[in-house]
């Protein structure tokens, strides 16, 4: 085994094989011994917490319209595995409750990065950071990470998830970044592996957080990052830093 099974996190399952954010890529994920997933949520417009990582419909399943205007009832036929596949014609989209419930349905079922994609309107950063807690607090086993780009949802759902650990999301580190994190009780930071250096880095496991890179598919990427003090490499293919060659 090259890396820990801690130190892997598939992202949106193991999504180089897989039709991203599907129940055959959480599988995938799981079988490659993956300690974590990274998938994406975002609030419908009744409320439901739906797995989906684009703000609209038209490129994993057919349509236009954007996720936050439509319903469950309306979501939930979406043929999503298609587009990689006729053989994952069947996938359709999950719910955030029922990956909680299939992480449960396993003691050694990898621990979920939820990315919470969220616009900056203060009505549906509060309606997702509703939905997103009353989730969660139902769920006291559910090992997890909540992450966002959106700082304002961070704000929101910080003290009402005392106990859960939270990272802010972003591309290169934000001048003013570790700051955030330490002023809001975040424990962590996940940045653009490509974009990550030794300054930085260093900069930021000094300050006590947790260091986390996307989206990572080479090994020699993966160690890269691991000698600067990554503590999680999200990728497509978590199989490849897995199996020892």
């Amino acid at each position: 085994m090259i890396f820990s099974r801690d130190q892997i996190c598939a992202h949106r399952g193991a999504s180089g094989h897989y039709p991203e954010n599907t129940r055959a890529a959480f599988d995938a994920a799981a079988q490659s011994g993956a300690g974590w997933i990274e998938t994406d949520i975002q609030c419908l417009a009744d409320g439901e917490l739906v797995i989906f990582h684009d703000e609209q419909l038209g490129r994993t399943a057919t349509g236009s319209a954007r996720l936050r205007d439509l319903c469950w009832s309306e979501v939930a036929p979406l043929d999503i595995g298609s587009w990689k596949g006729a053989e994952f014609s069947t996938q359709r989209p999950l719910r955030c409750e029922d990956l909680i419930e299939w992480q449960s349905g396993a003691t050694d079922r990898p621990g979920i990065v939820w990315e919470m994609k969220c616009s900056e309107d203060p009505e549906a950063v509060e309606a997702a950071a509703q939905a997103l807690i009353e989730r969660l607090s139902v769920a006291q086993d559910h090992r997890c990470i909540v992450s966002s780009f959106s700082r304002a949802l961070l704000q929101a759902i910080r003290p009402r998830l005392p106990a859960v650990p939270m990272a802010l999301i972003a591309g290169a580190l934000p001048a003013d970044g570790i700051a955030f994190c330490l002023n809001n009780a975040l424990e962590g930071i996940h940045l653009d592996g490509q974009d990550l250096h030794e300054t930085a880095a260093h900069m930021i496991l000094a300050a006590g957080l947790s260091l986390r890179s996307y989206t990572v598919n080479t090994e020699a990427e993966a160690r890269r990052l691991s000698v600067l003090g990554v503590s999680m490499i999200m990728t497509d293919f978590p199989e490849r830093l897995l199996t020892t060659p």
